[in-house]
């Protein structure tokens, strides 16, 4: 679970501005202001008490919630196995990230499937054929099959094929009937 971003801004600037709305005092100042609280002054003053009652009101909300956060991050941290803690820490301690690779023994970016040079090559050089070898020297070719509808009424079409074959710079063809 994490928390979200932080809502509140600073009441207090210390000698150095930062948030625009927020005042700025002096480390002295601070100083005193803490001492001020420390000592309870503002419950003392009953008409002081009166004025900041709802504020205080509020920090003691903001301390209620932000001690449920420490509770509750400390039981997930005590629940929590050695092996998960050993992981922890040595997650902390990386001062690099080993990022993404780009070869079969290293880590890649999503699904990413390797296939070998040789296979490439292969694949190649399959996409590139139209034909397939007949014999040493003889080369078999195959056309696109050719549908021929039926001259009779509710008759079977014919499927045909032309297979071409090639030696030596002399081709010859033929059409097969399929069935």
């Amino acid at each position: 679970m994490a928390l979200a971003n932080r809502k509140s801004e600073n009441i207090f600037n210390k000698n150095t501005g930062g948030d625009k709305d927020a005042k700025s005092i002096t480390t002295s100042k601070e100083t005193e202001i803490k001492n001020s609280f420390d000592n309870g002054d503002h419950i003392l003053d009953e008409g002081m008490f009166e004025n900041l009652a709802p504020a205080l009101y509020a920090v003691q909300q903001l301390s209620e919630d932000v001690e449920e956060l420490r509770r509750f991050v400390a039981s997930e941290i005590t629940s929590i196995t050695t092996s998960q803690a050993n992981a922890i820490t040595a997650n902390t301690a990386k001062t690099t990230f080993p990022g993404l690779g780009t070869s079969s023994s290293t880590a890649l970016a999503g699904d990413t499937t390797t296939i070998s040079t040789g296979q490439a090559s292969a694949i190649t050089a399959n996409t590139a054929k139209v034909s397939f070898e007949g014999g040493a020297s003889t080369t078999l070719s195959f056309g696109e099959m050719i549908t021929v509808p039926s001259k009779v009424k509710g008759g079977k079409d014919t499927y045909n094929i032309v297979m071409t074959a090639t030696k030596a710079g002399l081709s010859k063809s033929i059409t097969l009937t399929l069935s």
